[in-house]
């Protein structure tokens, strides 16, 4: 019996919070010629391992198996094979072991097309899931989502929420909206499906914690060229119920998708005008801001926040991108990150109280105010929070406060025809 065992949460600088930790499942979906990148960061000397299932080919195997020092942050590059094909049980994740917390970040990277994700540990991992992802925009290009298992002999439910009521044939059976497909999985299986409509709502249960992904092989939403949509999901009982959503950079509007967990009345505002809507369970809805406006969100249940960067107005950097936005309850006095490499342009957001943005600090220094590309402030309740656009440089970035002030952070970087965005933590600590 192969079972990938989750233990408890253990102590390191900060203790472990948010998606830092010592053990890891990862996969990486189907899309287009792209790059399987791993960036690893730790805050001391590590050990890690990358270990796939024995029953994985031996020529592949033999590739992705391997052992691994590093002081500070490393970046991996796995084979392409390891990528996901739709409607078939394959042993393609892969576990990453590490002797201290290290945090995670998946990157898929090509030409004109790119998706990133930071991992969440398996300590954080549980087994109720909602997928996002988004409308393809030709029948060519899919929806699609992910799972892996930890342990044998793991159940999976999956609910059908269909934006169009499309059949959709999986293994012989045909589905539609509102069906239930199950399925059992042992450790290291993963199992990818795909659909020609968008399946933001699906429901994803499991006897046992597995991990889930979920995005788009290729979209343009629109406008704009086609991009890879990437994100491993948060379980629903570690996603928050309040938001502050930042602009994106270089003139690039961002649609902002809230998925109710739960039956909620949401409450959203941009600028000073202020909307509000009652959500079902497992419903979404989406709205639009401009790269000069900020949208402040607030429910009284659950809520998964998810942006989408759209292309440039202005010019041909960036393209659609897919990120999930960290909630202020999801907030860290501490992020250790890799900026990945190749990038016209690279960028961090900061979401922190008003009050105590001079506190914060990139490796250790102050901001220059030549970095600052957009700031504005928002109100949450009673509080004022600031929100700021900074231009970083590629490689290993630490962002901290000197109060030890907990603040939100996303990456997202622009390239020609091309970008990707993550966040630095998508779950409760």
């Amino acid at each position: 019996m192969e079972k990938l065992t989750t233990p408890n949460p253990m102590s390191g600088q900060n203790k472990t919070l948010g998606s830092r930790g010592r053990r890891f499942i990862i996969l990486f979906m189907d899309n287009y010629e792209t790059t399987n990148n791993v960036y690893m960061t730790s805050e001391k000397g590590v050990q890690v391992s990358f270990t796939t299932s024995p029953r994985l080919e031996v020529s592949l195997k033999s590739q992705v198996d391997r052992n691994v020092t590093f002081l500070s942050s490393v970046r991996i590059i796995l084979p392409r094979e390891v990528k996901l094909k739709s409607f078939q049980k394959e042993v393609k994740s892969v576990l990453i072991e590490a002797s201290e917390d290290v945090s995670v970040i998946s990157h898929d990277d090509s030409v004109m097309s790119a998706g990133s994700t930071k991992n969440i540990p398996l300590h954080k991992l549980s087994n109720k899931y909602l997928v996002i992802s988004t409308e393809p925009y030709q029948n060519y290009y899919k929806s699609q989502f992910a799972v892996s298992v930890i342990e044998d002999k793991t159940a999976v439910k999956v609910t059908f929420k269909m934006k169009r009521n499309l059949t959709l044939n999986i293994e012989g059976n045909t589905y539609y909206n509102g069906d239930v497909f199950h399925l059992t999985l042992d450790a290291f299986e993963t199992y990818q499906i795909q659909h020609t409509t968008d399946l933001t709502g699906t429901l994803i249960e499991s006897s046992a914690p597995i991990a889930a992904f979920s995005g788009n092989d290729c979209n343009d939403l629109g406008n704009g060229g086609c991009d890879f949509f990437f994100e491993q999901l948060p379980p629903t009982d570690r996603v928050d119920s309040t938001y502050i959503v930042p602009p994106n950079s270089d003139v690039r509007d961002t649609i902002i998708r809230i998925t109710a967990v739960e039956n909620a009345n949401i409450a959203y505002m941009i600028g000073t005008v202020t909307h509000t809507r009652y959500m079902y369970k497992s419903d979404s809805f989406d709205t639009k801001i401009s790269s000069s406006q900020i949208c402040f969100i607030e429910s009284k249940a659950p809520i998964l926040v998810t942006a989408f960067g759209l292309n440039s107005k202005n010019s041909s950097l960036g393209d659609p991108s897919m990120t999930i936005v960290p909630g202020l309850n999801q907030y860290l006095d501490y992020y250790k990150i890799v900026v990945p490499a190749g990038y016209y342009r690279s960028y961090m957001y900061i979401m922190m109280k008003n009050s105590a943005k001079d506190s914060f600090r990139i490796n250790n220094t102050t901001i220059s105010m030549d970095d600052v590309v957009f700031e504005g402030n928002v109100s949450a309740g009673k509080v004022t929070y600031n929100v700021r656009l900074l231009r970083v440089m590629e490689g290993e970035v630490t962002a901290t406060t000197v109060n030890g002030e907990r603040f939100g952070l996303m990456i997202a970087g622009v390239a020609y025809s091309e970008a990707y965005g993550f966040s630095g933590n998508s779950v409760l600590p």
